[in-house]
């Protein structure tokens, strides 16, 4: 009986293995799509537009990060990270499923404003 519900708990655990990855293959794919979206609104902004990603790391020093026409710039530093590369950074970084997911959450949220603020800025200039 022992054997059995051995066995049968190495298998729940193989079916929570499979869950996982299909749940980082998801977290993959939407990462991916916020690279695209996230790499179109700055190709929208303006010269004069930035928007802080306040709270969003890719190491583990603490650093401000704009989004710009260029890219994504450290403020203070001269330093230019391509968009896609950044974005894998801090995934990368929050290293386990639950906390990827709370920052791809604050990503979507950000980007939601960004599109807003180029949108309004854009309504202004044609009045």
């Amino acid at each position: 009986m022992a054997i059995t519900d051995i066995g049968g708990i190495a298998q729940h655990i193989t079916e929570v293995d499979k869950e996982i990855n299909k749940i980082e293959q998801k977290i993959t794919d939407i990462k991916e799509t916020l690279k695209e979206l996230y790499f179109k609104a700055s190709l929208s902004m303006t010269e004069n537009q930035n928007y802080l990603l306040a709270g969003i790391q890719i190491g583990p020093m603490t650093k401000n990060y704009l989004l710009t026409t260029k890219g994504i710039e450290v403020v203070g530093e001269e330093k230019i990270t391509p968009i896609p590369v950044f974005l894998d950074d801090v995934i990368q970084l929050a290293n386990e499923p639950n906390r990827k997911i709370k920052v791809l959450k604050q990503l979507v949220e950000y980007l939601q404003n960004i599109n807003e603020m180029i949108f309004h800025d854009s309504s202004a200039s044609k009045i």
